[in-house]
C-alpha cells in the first residue's frame, strides 16, 4: 500500500503523513466499491484494530461488514453523489470483537481527471459516549414530560420576568385556566388573592435567592372560589443562574374541611352546637379583663341545670333527652345578644356570660327571661315536657381573678337554687359554707386512700366487644366510692376533686392496680379471659408527676400480667398538656407493651401532626357522637372521618356509648372495630363481670 494518495503527489508529503498518522479523529481514504485504500492509526483504534494493516486487510466490503445497518453505506455514497461532501453522518457500525459503537463521518469525493470518482476520503469520530448521554437525557425528559403532564398535583413554570412557561393538566383542573389561555402571562393576578399579595412578593424573592419554600396558602380558582393549597417553590437552575421558578400546589380542602370540623367540635357542643366549656372558660376570661376595665357595666355569668333532664331521658329516652338539649340551646340564645355568650359544658349543664349590663335590674330582667322561657312547655316526640331550670348567678365578676372562680361560685349558687327549689340564686360569700362539704369530702377521700386496702373504693368494668362479631374483648375499669355515710358517691362528685387536690394520683395507682390484679385473678379462673384485656383511664395530673411508668412496671411484673393486657386511656386534654413530656411518657409505656388509646376523641384539640408522633393504639369515639349519630348526618360524617383518620394511622377504633342494635349496625357498616356501651351491659361489680365473660364463652 503506497503512502500517498492516489493520484496526487502532494498528499505524500511528510507533513502530510505526520499529520495523517497523530490526528486524533479516524482517517479513511475508501473505494467506490467499499475498500479501504488506507486508514490512520486512529481509525483501527476506534474499530478495534492493532494495526492499519489489519483494518484493510480485514474489510472487504465495508457496506456489510461495518455498518449494522447496511443500508446506511448506500445512503451515505448517494448523498456524497449528490453533493460531493456528507457531514456528521451518524451510524452504528460494529468493531473487530463485534461490539457496536456510534460514529460519525465528514467525507467528500475526489475525482479523477477523467470525471469519475477515484475515492471517498473524510474522518470518523466515536460518539458512543454522547449517543449514550443523549438517550440517557431523553429518559430524563421523558421521565419530567411525563411527570409534568399526568402528575395529579398542579405544576406551573415561571420564567424570571413573571410568566407562565408551561403548566400541567393538573393545574388546568385546579384553577380552571387552560395552559393555551396562560402560557406567556402573568399569573398572580390570576389565581392569587389581593390579600395574599405581599405574602406572594415574598415567597418569590426566596425562591429567586436560591430558597425552596414550603407552605399552606390559599389561591383562587377562575370562578372566584378560594382553594387552600400546600404549595413548594424552588428555583430552576441553569449551571450558576436561576432562569425561573416551578411552583407545586396541591389542593388540601378535604383536610382542611376535616381539620375545621375537629377544631370546631374541639370548642363546640357536638350535639347543641353551642361554644363548649373550653371556648366559655377563655372568652370569660377575656370578659374579666373587660370587667376591670370597665367598672361601671355589669358583667355575669349564669349556670343553668335542668330540673327534670333525668326525667325525661328515663321516661322519653336519651333521644327524647338530647332533643331537649338542643331546644334548650335555642331557647337560651334568644334571650341574648350578640356580645354575650351561651354554652353547653356538658349533660343538662348550660352557662351564660352576660355582658356591660347598665345595672343589676336589667341583669335580674334577663335571668328571669331564660328562667320563663326554660319552663314552657317543650314538645319532644308528641309529648309537652316542662323541664324547669335551676340558675345560679354571679352578678358582677370583676373582683374575681380567675374564669375557673367565677364558674365555681356559680355552679354553687345553681345547686343551691336546685336544693331550695328556688329558681334563681344570687351567688353570695356564705354559700361558701358549701365548700366546707367538698374540703370534708377531700379529706375523706384521704383517709380512703391512706388506709390499707383502700377500704370504700371498689371497681366495676363495662365489656369492650368487636363490632363484626360482637365477642368479647375485653373491660373497662370504673371507679366507684361506697361511702359508709354518704352511700354510692357519683364519680363525678369525687374525682374532679382528687384532680383538683392532686388525690388523683394515689386514686389512679390503685386503680392500676386493682384492675390488674383483677384481670389476673379472671384469667387463673377462667380460660376464656386469658386474651383479655383491661383499660384503665390515666388523668392530666398522673401524667404530670413522675412515677407513672414505673408503676405500672412494677404491677405488671407484680401479677405477672402481660403489658399487652392492660390499655392505659388518656384525653385529648392529656395529650396536649405538655406534648414533649407526653409522647416521652406514652413511648416509655409502650416499650412495656402496654397499649395506648386516646378516650372521648373528638370532644378536645388534636393536632393531626401530634397524633402521627404519638404511640397510639385505639381511638375511642365520644358517646356524644354516637348518640343518635344514625339518625344525625353530621355525626355521621364525623364518625366516618374517624375511622378513615384512625385507618390511615393504623389505629383501632372503639366506639363509646352504644346503645341499641341500629348504631352498632351502623358501626359494622362503617367497619368500626370494637364498641362498648349499655347495649353491651352497664358497668357491674367483679361477680357480674365474671358472669359476663362466662355468658360470652357460651356465645
Amino acid at each position: 500500500m503506497s503512502n500517498s494518495p492516489p493520484g496526487d503527489g502532494q498528499m505524500g508529503t511528510a507533513a502530510y503523513r505526520h499529520l495523517f498518522n497523530n490526528a486524533v479523529e479516524g482517517i479513511f481514504l475508501t473505494t467506490p466499491d467499499g475498500r479501504y485504500l488506507d486508514v490512520n492509526p486512529a481509525l483501527a483504534n476506534i474499530y478495534g484494530f492493532s494495526s492499519t494493516g489489519d483494518l484493510i486487510t480485514h474489510f472487504k466490503d465495508i457496506k456489510r461488514q461495518l455498518y449494522v445497518e447496511p443500508e446506511r453505506r448506500d445512503q451515505f455514497i448517494r448523498i456524497l453523489e449528490r453533493d460531493n461532501k456528507v457531514i456528521g453522518f451518524e451510524s452504528q457500525v460494529h468493531k473487530k470483537d463485534g461490539e457496536v459503537i456510534w460514529i460519525t463521518e465528514n467525507a467528500r469525493a475526489v475525482y479523477a481527471d477523467d470525471g469519475r470518482i477515484s475515492y471517498y476520503e473524510g474522518t470518523v469520530m466515536d460518539i458512543t459516549d454522547r449517543k449514550r448521554t443523549e438517550a440517557d437525557l431523553e429518559v430524563q425528559r421523558a421521565f419530567f414530560s411525563q411527570l409534568f403532564a399526568n402528575s395529579p398535583q398542579a405544576i406551573v413554570i415561571i420564567d424570571t420576568r413573571r410568566n407562565v412557561v408551561n403548566c400541567n393538566r393538573g393545574f388546568e383542573e385546579l384553577f380552571g385556566y387552560r395552559a393555551v389561555d396562560i402560557i406567556g402571562f402573568g399569573m398572580r393576578a390570576l389565581i392569587v388573592p389581593e390579600e395574599l399579595l405581599a405574602e406572594c412578593e415574598n415567597l418569590r424573592n426566596a425562591i429567586l435567592a436560591g430558597e425552596t419554600v414550603q407552605c399552606e396558602t390559599s389561591r383562587r380558582h377562575r370562578n372566584g372560589t378560594l382553594i387552600p393549597v400546600d404549595m413548594i417553590g424552588f428555583p430552576i437552575r441553569v449551571g450558576e443562574t436561576i432562569n425561573g421558578t416551578i411552583y407545586i400546589y396541591q389542593d388540601i380542602s378535604e383536610r382542611k374541611s376535616f381539620e375545621a370540623q375537629i377544631t370546631h367540635q374541639a370548642f363546640h357542643d357536638a350535639l347543641t352546637g353551642l361554644p363548649n366549656r373550653t371556648l366559655f372558660s377563655e372568652r370569660l376570661e377575656r370578659a374579666l379583663e373587660r370587667s376591670r376595665r370597665r367598672p361601671e357595666y355589669f358583667y355575669a355569668v349564669l349556670m343553668i341545670d335542668l330540673n327534670k333532664f333525668k326525667a325525661v331521658n328515663d321516661s322519653l329516652g336519651h333521644a327524647a333527652g338530647d332533643q331537649l338539649l338542643i331546644e334548650v340551646g335555642k331557647r337560651l340564645s334568644t334571650c341574648v345578644r350578640a356580645v354575650d355568650t351561651v354554652a353547653r359544658l356538658g349533660g343538662d349543664e348550660f352557662a351564660i356570660i352576660l355582658e356591660e349590663f347598665t345595672s343589676s335590674t336589667e341583669l335580674r330582667k334577663a335571668a328571669r327571661r331564660m328562667h320563663s322561657v326554660l319552663c314552657e312547655p317543650f314538645s319532644l316526640h308528641g309529648n309537652d315536657v316542662t323541664p324547669g331550670a335551676s340558675i345560679g348567678i354571679v352578678p358582677k365578676i370583676a373582683e374575681y381573678t380567675s374564669a375557673e372562680d367565677v364558674l365555681r361560685d356559680a355552679d354553687i349558687a345553681m345547686y343551691k337554687a336546685k336544693q331550695q327549689g328556688k329558681g334563681m340564686v344570687l351567688f353570695d360569700r356564705r354559700m361558701h359554707l358549701e365548700l366546707v362539704e367538698s374540703i370534708n369530702l377531700e379529706a375523706e377521700l384521704r383517709e380512703v386512700l391512706n388506709k390499707n386496702g383502700c377500704a370504700g373504693l371498689t371497681l366495676h368494668y363495662q365489656p369492650i366487644v368487636t363490632v363484626v362479631d360482637e365477642r368479647l374483648e375485653g373491660f373497662e375499669a370504673l371507679i366507684r366510692w361506697d361511702h359508709p355515710l354518704r352511700g354510692m358517691v357519683p364519680p363525678d362528685r369525687f374525682i374532679p376533686l382528687a384532680e383538683e387536690t392532686g388525690l388523683i394520683v394515689d386514686l389512679g395507682k390503685w386503680v392500676i392496680s386493682e384492675a390488674c390484679r383483677k384481670l389476673k385473678s379472671w384469667q387463673e379462673t377462667l380460660p376464656s379471659a386469658r386474651d383479655l384485656t383491661m383499660s384503665v383511664n390515666v388523668s392530666c395530673r398522673q401524667f404530670t408527676k413522675p412515677g407513672l411508668v414505673e408503676h405500672v412496671a412494677e404491677v405488671l411484673q407484680q401479677n405477672e400480667l402481660a403489658a399487652a393486657c392492660l390499655k392505659i386511656e388518656v384525653t385529648e386534654s392529656v395529650l396536649m398538656h405538655d406534648v414533649s413530656r407526653t409522647i416521652t411518657e406514652l413511648n416509655r409505656l409502650r416499650s412495656l407493651g402496654v397499649q395506648i388509646a386516646i378516650d372521648d376523641f373528638g370532644t378536645g384539640y388534636s393536632s393531626l401532626s401530634y397524633l402521627r408522633r404519638m404511640p397510639i393504639d385505639h381511638l375511642k369515639i365520644d358517646r356524644s357522637f354516637i348518640s343518635g349519630f344514625e339518625d344525625t348526618r353530621e355525626n355521621d360524617q364525623i364518625v366516618q372521618s374517624i375511622i378513615s383518620l384512625a385507618r390511615s394511622l393504623g389505629i383501632t377504633v372503639i366506639a363509646e356509648g352504644v346503645e341499641n342494635r341500629e348504631q352498632l349496625d351502623r358501626l359494622r357498616a362503617l367497619n368500626c372495630d370494637k364498641a362498648q356501651g349499655f347495649m353491651f351491659s352497664r358497668p357491674v361489680d367483679n361477680r357480674r363481670a365474671m358472669e359476663l365473660i362466662r355468658k360470652y364463652q357460651q356465645g
